[in-house]
C-alpha cells in the first residue's frame, strides 16, 4: 500500500480530517456502499475499489490485482471483543466509551455484546471460494444461534476466478452482507451507530510475499499484535500516532420522525463500535488448512501454519 509519492502524501493530509470525522472517505479507500435505515434490513456491500500499491494512484507503479479479502464486524457475543464510544455530534471527538450498547439500542443486554447487528451472508460476485466466519462458543443466553461474524473470500484453492483487475485498468468490485433490523431505544439520545469493520484485501500469498510492501491493504483503525507493518496501513506510524486513523464505516441512521429524540437530549450525540485488537488478530486473518473444503490452503500474512 505505500507508496510514498507526492500525490499520495498530498491526498492523505487533504482527506485526514474528514476521514476523522465521519469514519469513511470518499475516495479509493475499502468503504461500505450504503447508509442503514434504522428498523429495516439492509443488503449492503464493501466496496472494494483498487489493488494493492499505492491506493490506486501510484505514479511509480501499476496496482497490484486483488486476489482475496477478509472481513470482520464487530459483533461478538463477549463486550470486552469491541470497544464502543459516544461521538460529539458535530466534531465526532470521543465523549465518553461504553461498557456496551445496552443504554441506546434495542435489544441489547446488559453485559453482552452487539449481537443483533443481524450480519447475514450474501453469496458472494468476488470470488468463488467463500468462508463464513462463524462464531460457535458464544455467551449462553445471547442468542440460540451461532453469530456470523465475517467472511473471508479469496481467488485460488480449489477454484479459481478472475481477480479484481488492476494492471491495465482499474475496476472496483463488492463484497456483499446484509445486516438489520437495527433499533434505537426510545429514551436513547443517539443519532446514529457508526459500525466500524475490520477489513484485509490481499494482492499476493504465500511465504516470498511477507515482505512485499504491496501484498495487502489493512484497513482497520490502528496496528495490531499480528497486523503491525506501517507498509500496508493506510498512513504510515508517525500519522496514526498523530491520530489519523480509517475504518471501513457502516452508518445506521436513527429515524428521527418516527423515534424522534427525547426531549433534554440537545444536540444529541453519535456512537461508534470498531472490533477490539483481539477479536481482529483471532478473526480477521485467513485460516491455513483443508478444512473445512473451500478453506484457503495458501498462507496470507499473517497467518501462520
Amino acid at each position: 500500500m505505500k507508496d510514498f509519492n507526492s500525490v499520495k502524501k498530498l491526498a492523505l493530509y487533504a482527506t485526514a480530517t474528514v476521514i476523522c470525522v465521519a469514519g469513511q472517505s470518499a475516495w479509493a479507500h475499502t468503504g461500505i456502499k450504503d447508509v442503514v435505515q434504522e428498523g429495516v434490513v439492509s443488503y449492503n456491500a464493501l466496496n472494494l475499489s483498487h489493488g494493492c500499491n499505492g491506493n490506486g494512484d501510484s505514479a511509480a507503479s501499476a496496482s497490484k490485482n486483488l486476489i482475496a479479502t477478509s472481513v470482520v464486524f464487530p459483533n461478538a457475543a463477549d463486550p470486552a471483543m469491541a470497544i464502543v464510544t459516544k461521538l460529539d455530534p458535530t466534531t465526532g471527538v470521543v465523549i465518553e466509551t461504553l461498557d456496551d450498547l445496552s443504554s441506546d439500542i434495542q435489544g441489547v443486554v446488559p453485559g453482552v455484546g452487539f449481537t443483533g447487528l443481524g450480519l447475514g451472508h450474501v453469496q458472494p460476485n468476488l470470488f468463488p471460494n467463500y468462508i463464513p466466519k462463524i462464531d460457535k462458543n458464544t455467551l449462553v443466553g445471547a442468542h440460540s444461534t451461532p453469530l456470523n461474524r465475517g467472511f473471508a473470500t479469496h481467488n485460488g484453492k480449489p477454484f479459481a476466478s478472475a481477480p479484481i483487475w488492476q494492471e491495465v485498468t482499474s475496476s472496483s468490485a463488492l463484497a456483499p452482507f446484509k445486516v438489520g433490523p437495527v433499533a434505537f431505544n426510545t429514551t436513547s439520545c443517539a443519532l446514529s451507530l457508526k459500525v466500524r469493520v475490520a477489513s484485509v484485501n490481499y494482492c499476493d500469498r504465500g511465504l516470498k510475499s511477507r515482505k512485499d510492501p504491496a501484498r495487502a491493504d489493512v484497513w482497520i483503525g490502528h496496528m495490531t499484535a499480528k497486523f503491525n507493518d506501517p507498509v500496508v496501513m493506510p498512513y504510515t506510524q508517525d500519522e496514526l500516532d498523530a491520530g489519523k486513523f480509517y475504518w471501513p464505516t457502516m452508518t445506521i441512521a436513527r429515524n428521527l420522525t418516527t423515534n424522534p429524540l427525547p426531549a433534554g437530549c440537545g444536540a444529541g450525540y453519535n456512537l461508534a463500535i470498531e472490533p477490539a485488537d483481539a477479536d481482529i488478530d483471532a478473526n480477521l486473518p485467513i485460516s491455513y488448512g483443508k478444512n473445512p473444503a473451500m478453506e484457503a490452503v495458501d498462507m496470507y500474512w499473517p497467518t501462520k501454519k
